[in-house]
């Protein structure tokens, strides 16, 4: 089961999945009513608004494992919002690393799981 969060509607294919929960709100505001095993984020949005949201989610304990991007503006990212957001959740009791792959130059992904 998959519970996507935006302030848009999916496609209507999406909408129609059985599989899928649609939350149409905020997804720096959205918490599940109890943890899940994955969260995955491609937010756009600046690194340090990703950081505030890892916080949260690491702090509250919301999910066993998270997969998010970190994007950046430029041609190289800012690698001192990329080690914010790798303590931040390292903070929490989390383990992180990232993976900046070739085809998404302007973004680093994090790859966090519990301890």
């Amino acid at each position: 089961r998959v519970v996507a969060v935006d302030r848009s509607p999916l496609n209507a294919r999406m909408m129609n999945n059985l599989l899928v929960t649609f939350v149409q709100g905020d997804a720096f505001q959205y918490q599940p009513p109890a943890k899940v095993d994955w969260m995955v984020s491609d937010i756009i949005a600046y690194p340090e608004r990703i950081t505030e949201l890892l916080d949260l989610w690491c702090g509250s304990k919301l999910a066993k494992r998270m997969i998010v991007t970190v994007k950046f503006q430029g041609k190289t990212p800012s690698w001192t919002a990329l080690e914010n957001a790798l303590q931040t959740a390292r903070a929490h009791g989390y383990q992180a690393c990232t993976k900046h792959f070739f085809n998404n130059k302007n973004e680093v992904t994090l790859m966090i799981q519990e301890e």
